[in-house]
């Protein structure tokens, strides 16, 4: 652990990594604001700790501290910009300044992950942006410098004179899971849940069976997150679940599976309840009562009792009840969403739950 100046230690790095699941978000943080709470530029700034992983001398994974560095940066290039073609020495001192703190050898030594970097580094190069990627947060925050630096007119040795006040604490994270410690540094945040799964897949060396299952059965984000949700319902009988926490329950489950059986049997027998579940969101069945079934508790809104369908429908599939047990069931599930939905009421779908899973005992 060690106190820096966030300026140098900047300049000092060839290269900043970023992890595959850390974005950019609107926690950027607006440098110009901090300067004008101290116009003489006589305090020293304190902006926390920002932990690393060393690759080598000069090059670093940023584990927590991302959207610190990005707004550096991006403060960095909205002085550039804002006195772009004024005087030969502001020109030297562009030059200067890309070369030292945004650019390393033509390219951006901030390496960003892929659904920001190209964001990123189109602002850094002076291309051109669409609408939609200037609204986001770090156009936003960028536009927001110029306007500052224009409107009140900061010189820009008096930026730097702020900078060179700027201090972070440097915590380098050696032998410590760089996902897990993120995860928990930004546990209040809206994480990107997926992106944590599939990372920590990649680490065990089942991200290509993820892949496929991912192409198979759910290309959507919003299809896989319904089928992981009702997944874990089922594994852990949660009465509700909290998306923010998939990552979490996702970990736990797998865990927990790979001390009694391989990562390949887990992944068949997961890649199992992911077809199942594809068959129950896209009603894909050769039976037409079944069909017919699903269809109806489709249309009257059942994505609640999926979680409960997933369950009995293993069952189905390993025989472990009859073909008709299983349709009185699905029957009996779409009675009662006809009853909720012409009552008004959100009746408990718990206690329906403890009728038919006593139907299936008798049974």
């Amino acid at each position: 652990m060690k106190v820096v100046n966030f300026l140098e230690f900047i300049n000092s790095a060839r290269d900043l990594f970023t992890l595959d699941y850390a974005r950019c978000d609107g926690e950027l943080v607006n440098f110009l604001d901090l300067m004008t709470e101290d116009e003489q530029f006589t305090q020293r700034i304190d902006l926390g700790i920002i932990f690393v992983n060393q690759k080598s001398a000069d090059q670093y994974t940023i584990v927590d501290g991302l959207n610190r560095i990005v707004s550096l940066s991006l403060l960095l290039h909205a002085v550039c910009e804002c006195y772009k073609k004024t005087t030969e020495q502001n020109e030297k001192a562009i030059k200067t300044i890309r070369n030292k703190y945004l650019i390393r050898n033509t390219k951006s030594k901030l390496h960003l992950n892929e659904s920001d970097n190209d964001l990123y580094n189109k602002i850094i190069n002076g291309e051109r942006l669409s609408g939609h990627e200037k609204a986001q947060p770090m156009f936003v925050l960028l536009h927001n410098f110029w306007s500052q630096i224009k409107e009140e007119k900061l010189q820009a040795s008096k930026i730097f004179t702020m900078l060179k006040k700027i201090t972070v604490t440097l915590v380098e994270t050696d032998n410590v899971s760089k996902r897990n410690l993120y995860y928990k540094l930004n546990s209040t945040r809206k994480l990107d849940q997926l992106a944590l799964i599939k990372n920590f897949l990649k680490e065990n060396g089942i991200e290509n069976e993820w892949l496929e299952i991912r192409k198979l059965y759910f290309p959507a984000d919003n299809d896989v997150v319904a089928f992981l949700k009702d997944f874990f319902i089922t594994k852990f009988h949660y009465k509700q679940f909290n998306p923010e926490r998939l990552y979490e329950s996702f970990v736990n489950y797998f865990e927990t599976m790979m001390q009694y059986m391989s990562e390949d049997v887990l992944m068949k027998r997961f890649k199992h309840s992911a077809k199942l579940y594809y068959n129950i969101l896209n009603v894909n069945f050769n039976n037409d009562e079944l069909k017919r079934a699903f269809i109806q508790i489709k249309k009257h809104s059942g994505e609640d009792t999926y979680a409960y369908i997933l369950d009995v429908y293993e069952d189905y599939y390993e025989n472990n009840i009859s073909e008709a047990i299983f349709l009185e069931i699905l029957n009996t599930i779409d009675e009662y969403l006809q009853n909720r939905q012409n009552s008004g009421k959100n009746i408990e779908f718990n206690e329906l739950i403890q009728y038919l899973n006593a139907f299936i005992t008798c049974k």
